[in-house]
This record gives structure tokens, sequence and C-alpha cells, in this order.
């Protein structure tokens, strides 16, 4: 059975996607999130060197929030760079102090995206998530994060 949970250090990563991390990272300011108090965004790295990113907004209206990774492969569809994604980068922050910094992973409706994703572009793409400055965080695929997926064939 694969990992559920591979653990991964910061220092691990590939410098490309460090350097993307950060760029995620400094965009947490970014993100709307004033019922659960956690700020997440994402990025997709590309394979030409760019990062398109995302962060999540939450609405009123529970089932209306857009969380960050589904905002960043639809910002990457839009702006006509989604054939070249490699990779993706989630990492969180909270702003309410004292919270504690538990498995980070994205949701359901985001791991079948990412399995959508996957199958598309005929790539097991690698998902890493990190809390904001933490030094491990994971690495897994989207099979691993989704098996069995609604995706076609991936």
């Amino acid at each position: 059975a694969p990992a559920i949970f591979a653990m991964i250090l910061r220092r691990e990563l590939p410098p490309l996607y460090r350097s993307h991390l950060e760029e995620v990272e400094r965009s947490l300011l970014r993100s709307h999130c004033p019922h659960s108090g956690l700020q997440v965004a994402a990025g997709l790295c590309l394979e030409n060197g760019q990062l398109v990113t995302g962060v999540n907004y939450e609405s009123d209206s529970y089932g209306l929030t857009l969380c960050a990774e589904r905002t960043a492969i639809a910002r990457a569809q839009a702006n006509g760079s989604i054939e070249l994604v490699r990779a993706v980068l989630v990492s969180a922050d909270w702003k309410i102090p004292g919270q504690q910094a538990l498995t980070l992973s994205p949701c359901g409706a985001c791991r079948q995206w990412i399995a959508e994703l996957s199958e598309r572009l005929a790539i097991n793409l690698p998902v890493y998530c990190f809390w904001k400055d933490l030094p491990e965080g994971s690495r897994r695929t989207a099979s691993e994060l989704l098996p069995n997926s609604f995706a076609k064939n991936y």
C-alpha cells in the first residue's frame, strides 16, 4: 500500500520548489479566512519555471468557499498555463494565535481537481504540503491522495 504521509524536509525540495514555496508562503497574507482563521495558499510549479498561485477565499455560505488549490488551478486554466503544471505546493498558517499545526492535506474537492488535472496531463502530480515556517512537510502524489478517483486513467 502506498504511504499515506511521506515526510519531506524543506531542504530536500528541489531549489526552485523551495523558492516557489517561499513565494507561496508570502501569498498567505492575501488569504480571506474570516470564519476558520486558516490561511491557505497554493502554488502550481510550471515546466517553464514559473509559478501560479492561489489563496483560499471563505464565504459566509460555506459551500461557496474557494480553496487555494482550486483557485490556483482555475487561474492556470484562465491564463493558458495549465498544460505546464508539474507539481503542487500547499502552505498554511493560522491567523488565530496558539492554534496547532495539524496534518496538512488538500480537502476532498481539491484532491478530485488534482486527480483530474493529473489525468489530463498524464502525470501523477506530486503534492507538497508545509505549514508556514516549519521545516518538515509531506510529499504525496495525486493518486496517493485520492486512490480510485473519478478521474479516468492516471
